[in-house]
């Protein structure tokens, strides 16, 4: 869940079903990454610690949505649920 850019691991360890429409440009997922990647560009790059849970009901193998907590260096931590559908 960790996108390749930020050296997530291209393998299936990191993939789950994900609403294409969040990790689209504009979609909630997008957004969050496009801002740790704006932190790490700059200079100094701050550091970005970031902890992606999903949230699974019953026997299903698509996640309902995924706890995000993240922290930028310098910022207060932010703490999202991100619903695993259109509009996140």
């Amino acid at each position: 869940m960790i996108g390749t850019r930020f050296n997530g691991s291209g393998d299936f360890d990191n993939v789950v079903a994900m609403n294409r429409e969040i990790n689209r440009r504009g979609g909630t997922w997008y957004n969050m990454e496009e801002e740790w990647a704006r932190a790490l560009k700059e200079v100094p790059p701050r550091k970005v610690t970031v902890d992606i849970r999903p949230v699974y009901s019953g026997k299903s193998l698509r996640p309902d949505s995924f706890k995000v907590i993240y922290e930028i260096e310098g910022k207060v931590p932010e703490v999202k649920t991100i619903l695993n559908q259109i509009g996140g």
